[in-house]
């Protein structure tokens, strides 16, 4: 009987561990808890927010803003229909655009992954 009340014991130790670390859902491997890019960034960093308003005039269409990895860094992406190099219109954290970096838009296309979409709307 002590056994099978040591195992028992034990066993709901480790449930109730378990229970308390979260689910699959509440973590992201992908998302970097120090990612530079929110929702509330692109309203509060100048660059972000320059770039959000260049793309929130009437009439330049759909709008996309994505939160991207890549070789384990963050990118945001601004992606609209009628732009012709999209490449200039992704960042990462300090505001350098693709091209700045001298990234392969194509390369860093079949290795992204998106991490979170900030903002889906048409202007």
């Amino acid at each position: 009987m002590k056994k099978y009340t040591l195992s028992i014991a034990i066993l709901v130790g480790f449930l109730s561990t378990a229970q308390m670390c979260g689910t699959k859902d509440d973590v992201n491997p992908e998302v970097d808890s120090t990612s530079c890019f929110s929702d509330k960034s692109l309203t509060s960093v100048s660059w972000q927010k320059d770039q959000l308003t260049f793309f929130q005039q009437p009439k330049s269409g759909s709008l996309r803003v994505v939160v991207y990895t890549y070789k384990n860094e963050s990118f945001l992406a601004f992606v609209n229909g009628f732009v012709s190099s999209p490449m200039n219109y992704i960042f990462d954290c300090s505001g350098r655009t693709l091209a700045q970096r001298g990234i392969n838009y194509n390369v860093f296309s079949d290795g992204a992954k998106q991490v979170k979409l900030l903002l889906e709307g048409n202007y």
